[in-house]
């Protein structure tokens, strides 16, 4: 083994069985400064384990060594490292023979007595080596380049297309026939022959707009439009495209993909379809409501007024008086149905509950509604409890509406005899309101759904009813426009509990912007 210690370094194999033209040769490379790592062997069999070891980047051969000629040497280097550059060094080498041993795979050949042109013989041999390996290289990157695109264009369903804008040549893989129902074969290979499939309407469109990014520096192009399919339909596409460009901007290449989404557009017009169908359904339910409100409401008005003055009189007799609370009865659960109604209205067109938030006291409130309760139901017991600090800003008018239809709820489902207890809770940042009654408890599988409009704790609308199965649903809108919760629990061992929690000064709208704060009142 010899190194030198300066210079390129250089990994050889050396086949001499002479030490002295092994030193003339290994000093030829040390006298242009080139560091050596050298392995010499003398005989076949060091030369095949040397082979096997491998690592040599250049290899050196005698032709004539005893028991082994060059020719089975560079055999069996070719065998096990054809890319290794093999030059061969010898006294005697005729020249036939010389090019039959390049024939078989020797890179060079340099005679012994002409040693000055071995250096330059091995810098050419280890530069075309490296250029051969960098091709190879190459080759194998573009032939799994090519590989990947195959593998691609079979694993998508888009019809991928390479355009040279230059030549006007088109290409199409075989998924156009996907797309149009045309094998690549049957259109004509160019940007006309493409612009035939496309809708009529939208063609001038679609090409200037090609046009225009190739004459331009962008990169991409993109574009939607109707392309003629086979079947004779037209078909929704969408079409992108990516632009190869040289130093000076020209472009040289445009590649890109079709995609067919005509069932995307479908769905598109569908749902404008029904979007234009919900806001006529909308602007109806506006008008009908605005019917509701002013010519249901005005005859309600005056039915009650009418009533309220021929009880006032002294002399009706018993069953007239009897006759008109009815009517009066009537006309106020009439106003309340159109109420829930307008309310209803309001909630699902995504308005929401109007409020009109001021400064309140919960307690005092509560308070109100559980008399004018009792005064309804003189027969049932109801109690009432408050405690902490009940100061807020809420609408009082829609807190009371809660209140009434819970509670209402209570004394219409609870057990008859049995309590109902309200409870006004003040917390740090909220005032709780709790009602609770004993009864048949609401069925599991109703709780989740006990809010939602025209459900009740246990049954469905029926034609019986006094109510159209708004009220829990309004509660819940109502407490939502609050920033609140409401919540309910039901079991026969404890009874029914609603549990509103509000907080004590809900968002305000900039029309409200003057509502004062609980501290403030």
């Amino acid at each position: 083994m010899s190194e030198s210690s300066s210079g390129p370094a250089l990994s050889l194999l050396l086949l001499e069985d002479s030490a002295l033209d092994a030193e003339l040769i290994l000093a030829r490379f040390e006298e242009v400064g080139w560091s050596l790592q050298a392995r010499r062997v003398e005989d076949r069999t060091g030369f095949l384990q040397a082979l096997e070891q491998g690592g040599f980047e250049l290899i050196l051969s005698d032709y004539n060594v005893p028991g082994f000629d060059g020719a089975s040497a560079l055999a069996a280097a070719r065998e096990r490292c054809p890319d290794t550059p093999f030059l061969f060094v010898s006294g005697a080498l005729g020249e036939e023979r010389a090019i039959e041993l390049l024939k078989r795979g020797a890179t060079d050949y340099v005679l012994k007595e002409r040693l000055e042109r071995l250096v330059p013989c091995v810098t050419r041999a280890l530069r075309e080596a490296e250029g051969e390996r960098w091709r190879t290289r190459a080759e194998e990157a573009l032939r799994a380049s090519e590989e990947r695109y195959a593998l691609a264009s079979r694993a998508t369903f888009d019809a991928i297309w390479d355009w040279d804008p230059r030549a006007d040549t088109l290409h199409w893989n075989d998924t156009l026939e996907q797309v149009v129902g045309y094998r690549p074969e049957e259109l004509e290979p160019s940007v006309e022959g493409w612009a035939r499939l496309l809708h009529p309407e939208e063609r001038e469109q679609v090409l200037g707009g090609l046009r225009d990014a190739v004459a331009s520096r962008e990169e991409r192009w993109g574009e939607e439009y109707r392309i003629l399919h086979k079947d004779g339909a037209w078909r929704d596409v969408a079409d992108r495209g990516y632009i190869v460009r040289d130093a000076s901007g020209q472009a040289l290449r445009m590649v890109g993909a079709m995609q067919d989404i005509s069932e995307r557009k479908r769905a598109e017009r569908e749902r404008q379809r029904l979007l234009q169908e919900a806001r006529g359904r909308a602007e109806f339910e506006q008008q009908l409501m605005g019917i509701v409100s002013h010519d249901l409401r005005n005859p309600l008005s005056a039915i009650l007024m009418a009533a309220a003055l021929v009880l006032r009189r002294e002399e009706a007799s018993p069953w007239l008086t009897k006759t008109v609370s009815r009517i009066v009865s009537s006309a106020e659960r009439a106003q309340r149905m159109i109420r829930d109604l307008l309310d209803f209205t309001q909630a699902r067109m995504g308005s929401g509950i109007p409020l009109q938030p001021a400064t309140l006291n919960l307690h005092e409130l509560a308070h109100q509604v559980v008399e004018e309760a009792r005064t309804a139901h003189p027969e049932r017991e109801l109690s009432f409890v408050h405690q902490g600090d009940g100061a807020g800003v809420w609408d009082s008018d829609r807190i009371a509406q809660v209140l009434s239809n819970i509670l209402g709820n209570a004394l219409r489902y609870g057990r008859e005899g049995s309590p109902v207890r309200i409870e006004s809770e003040g917390q740090v940042e909220h005032v709780l309101l709790r009602v609770h009654n004993q009864g048949t408890p609401i069925p599991p599988e109703l709780l989740p759904r006990l809010f939602e409009p025209l459900t009740r704790g246990g049954t469905r609308l029926t034609p019986s009813d006094r109510s159209i199965g708004l009220g829990l649903f309004i509660v819940r809108q109502i407490v939502l426009a609050h920033r609140g919760t409401v919540e309910v629990r039901s079991s026969a061992a404890d009874g029914t509990t609603f549990t509103v929690r509000l907080p004590r000064v809900p968002p305000a709208s900039a029309a409200q912007a003057s509502v004062l704060s609980p501290e403030g009142s």
